[in-house]
């Protein structure tokens, strides 16, 4: 054995402290984000929050416009400074009693129980809407199939039919009970308006053209410019969510990191709101001080951890918006008409149009939220794997999925359609898919397989005899 020295040339990724609390900061969400920054501001003397002077006119306009309200209030309703300091001191109370109060709130499936109680009805078919509620899944969707429920519940599979059409699908809040994403919009569209009528009728013979331009999806359907218009509109306010947490789970309180704006001229705006750490900065009083020995090393310290955390925000910023334009450019007719115009869109494709890693497009948009025309949805919604078309384009997966559920419930009563026949029918129209592919998508949608349904339609037929 011996010893000697040699040199090596290599090149290694090496986290220092300030790499590390970006990627921490770029991790985080907005909530996380404001939590961590007021730990900061409380261990950090050279950090401050910058607070914006009030404007004298403007607060004493307010205080003005206040008391002539209260002015107002006293003369229609007479000497009420009682109740008045009742209200106040209500208003006055801590978060706990607010807590105890919200944990007292009906949740969805109380509030539909209850108004299958209030209302007249056979006791049978009280029953049988009460266990109907009871199968509801937590987004308010009935996914149970009525012939194996009947069998279960050992009760005609037409009773069951009746108080779901009858007493569930009456329940507020609209929509609750459906059986598919379609069943649900439909169900919270009117039957006297026109314009619902009109998305009612998009919606059932124009799913696949829901994305093209009004005056595309206009000349189809033989109508208006203008009414395609406002039917899309009343499509977008739908909920395709009326459970919202059936059972009463813990409210999650979420900001979004990115708001999508359509101005009057059709385009998108992007805007990265800053909320808590909008005014966050670097203290003036501390500076022109000479500082010896451990308050030297002290301040020293906090100082480079200052700045540090104040470059990591404006990266944290500047790459949100990054990411935010690309899918906006990318993604312009999912942001416009939901899920159907749905790109195929992967992290990698971000990642190359940014100029960024995979991983760090993978940090910006875990676990965080975008606000958009069609409401507050999860960022990594925006992104879909594609299946490739015969004319060298791709489709996305989502509305591959949504033409095989179509294929399934346009299927003859007796005569299920296979996995394979399903397949064949999409090479047909262009996209390459293959037999497992089409049962993975299938089993995903909670959709039996050929034999099970066939058996379904057997037993309600010797039932209905």
């Amino acid at each position: 054995m011996q010893t000697k020295l040699s040199q090596k040339l290599g090149q290694r990724l090496a986290l220092t402290p300030q790499l590390t609390q970006s990627l921490k900061v770029l991790a985080m969400n907005a909530m996380d984000l404001d939590a961590y920054i007021e730990e900061c501001l409380e261990c950090n003397p050279v950090l401050e929050v910058e607070e914006r002077p009030a404007d004298p006119a403007k607060s004493q306009h307010e205080a003005s416009a206040q008391e002539a309200r209260e002015q107002d209030e006293w003369r229609e309703s007479g000497d009420n400074r009682w109740e008045s300091m009742y209200s106040q001191s209500s208003a006055a109370e801590g978060p706990d009693m607010r807590d105890q109060q919200w944990q007292d709130e009906q949740t969805v499936a109380q509030s539909l129980h209850e108004q299958v109680d209030r209302q007249p009805m056979p006791d049978d078919l009280r029953a049988m809407s009460h266990a109907l509620i009871d199968m509801l899944d937590d987004d308010g969707y009935l996914r149970t199939d009525l012939g194996e429920a009947a069998r279960d519940l050992g009760c005609d599979a037409d009773v069951l039919e009746k108080a779901l059409h009858e007493v569930i699908h009456e329940l507020d809040p609209p929509g609750i009970g459906a059986r598919d994403l379609t069943e649900c919009l439909v169900l919270q569209l009117e039957d006297d308006n026109a314009r619902d009528a009109l998305a009612r009728q998009l919606l059932l013979h124009f799913p696949d053209a829901l994305f093209e331009s009004d005056s595309e999806l206009a000349k189809q359907a033989e109508c208006d410019v203008q009414d395609v218009a406002e039917a899309r509109a009343r499509l977008r306010r739908l909920d395709p969510f009326p459970g919202h947490g059936l059972r009463g789970q813990e409210s999650i309180y979420i900001r979004p990191e990115i708001v999508f704006h359509r101005t009057a001229q059709g385009d998108i705006q992007i805007e990265v709101p800053g909320y808590g750490w909008q005014g966050v900065r670097m203290s003036d009083q501390w500076q022109g001080r000479s500082w010896q020995g451990s308050d030297r090393e002290f301040i020293d310290n906090a100082t480079r951890e200052a700045k540090w955390l104040l470059h990591a925000l404006d990266q944290r910023r500047e790459t949100l918006h990054k990411v935010a334009t690309c899918l906006a450019k990318r993604q312009r007719a999912f942001l416009e008409y939901g899920a159907l115009g749905l790109k195929p869109l992967t992290l990698q494709d971000v990642a190359e149009d940014v100029g960024l890693h995979e991983s760090t497009i993978s940090r910006v948009t875990n676990g965080k939220y975008a606000e958009t025309p069609l409401g507050l949805i999860e960022m990594r919604r925006f992104f879909s794997a594609g299946l490739p078309t015969r004319g060298g384009g791709t489709i996305s997966v989502y509305r591959v999925q949504l033409r095989v559920k179509t294929l399934i419930e346009s299927e003859p009563a007796g005569r299920p359609v296979s996995d394979q026949a399903i397949a064949d029918r999409l090479c047909a129209e262009g996209i390459e898919i293959a037999r497992r592919t089409v049962a993975k998508y299938r089993e995903s949608m909670g959709i039996p397989p050929t034999s099970q349904r066939r058996r379904q339609a057997g037993t309600s037929r010797h039932t209905r005899r």
